[in-house]
């Protein structure tokens, strides 16, 4: 069965090597999130949605990309 990360970074004619250096992360940890060997932030997901030009939803489960939240305290 064809991943579906890659198939979309290839319809877009990218490289792993070139979709890698747009996102500013090695091409050996996108190759990880691909084949899903790696879990990604919200954060991250979103971006190679937008560079596959794509909605995170359309290519990642909710599972595969971590949120976080980040708790505030306010000071007296």
């Amino acid at each position: 069965m064809d991943n579906i990360l890659k198939q979309s970074r290839l319809s877009v004619g990218l490289s792993l090597e070139v979709a890698a250096r747009k996102l500013s992360i090695p091409a050996g940890y996108l190759s990880q999130i691909e084949n899903g060997h790696r879990q990604v932030s919200a954060d991250r997901a979103e971006d190679i949605a937008q560079l596959y030009g794509k909605k995170k939803e359309e290519i990642f489960l909710p599972t595969r990309y971590a949120i976080r939240e980040v708790l505030t305290t306010h000071g007296a």
